[in-house]
């Protein structure tokens, strides 16, 4: 009776937490000012929270779920330069952002199955990093920057974090699931900073859509890609 007192309690909370996201989310879409401000940061913090009472809460407290908690701490300061902070601090932001990025990619890492599989792991990430920042300064020459470097090296663990997930049979769906959200979030906001400070965008075109949609359609992706990476602690 007491276990199943307690799982109750626990189940009430997983769906608390995921109505107030919800309620949260809408408000991001429909305020402005500081309600929005507030409603957006909460999310996100939200999400970080229940990630440490789960990790609080379970039984076999293991490395994954403490990086799992130490990502989604690393996006929490993202966002307080990104969100909180005015103006924005975009490059503090992303060095924070590719710090989540490491952590996820450690967790990925551990579940590697063999020696092998882990050094082609590390050969293959480190090939589409390379690749990235080469390409970052060929195409954007002179305009190459610290804050476009880095967010390319961010983008490409994280595109690296996709790929692999789904590699492990003991990594949870939703964790994948919950990157590719996030790359989705990213990468209109990748759109939106380079159609306003390095390469222009034709008004009128897809692209130029999605860089200034006239809502806030990255964290349509955003807000649930926090909530499923949170709920990957669930299955450990």
């Amino acid at each position: 009776m007491l276990l199943n007192n307690k799982n109750l309690f626990k189940t009430s909370i997983i769906i608390s937490y995921i109505v107030i996201e919800i309620i949260l989310g809408v408000l991001v879409q429909t305020t402005s000012g500081i309600l929005n401000t507030t409603s957006s940061f909460l999310a996100v913090v939200l999400a970080f929270v229940f990630s440490i009472y789960l990790l609080l809460t379970n039984i076999n407290i293991n490395k994954e779920l403490i990086l799992l908690s130490c990502g989604l701490f690393c996006t929490v300061l993202a966002d307080l330069f990104l969100v909180v902070i005015k103006p924005m601090m975009q490059l503090h932001a992303m060095i924070f952002f590719s710090l989540t990025q490491i952590c996820y990619f450690i967790i990925i890492y551990l579940n590697q199955e063999n020696t092998n599989k882990k050094v082609i792991h590390l050969i293959i990430r480190i090939t589409i990093t390379g690749i990235s920042l080469l390409a970052t300064v060929l195409v954007l020459k002179e305009n190459t920057d610290a804050l476009s470097l880095i967010s390319l090296f961010y983008y490409a663990n994280l595109i690296s974090n996709i790929i692999f997930s789904f590699t492990i049979n003991e990594i949870n769906i939703i964790f994948s699931i919950g990157l590719i959200l996030f790359a989705c979030c990213d990468l209109l906001i990748g759109l939106n900073i380079m159609a306003s400070s390095y390469l222009p965008i034709e008004e009128g075109t897809l692209l130029y859509f999605l860089a200034h949609p006239g809502f806030n359609l990255a964290w349509i992706f955003y807000v649930p890609s926090q909530v499923l990476l949170s709920l990957y602690s669930l299955k450990k």
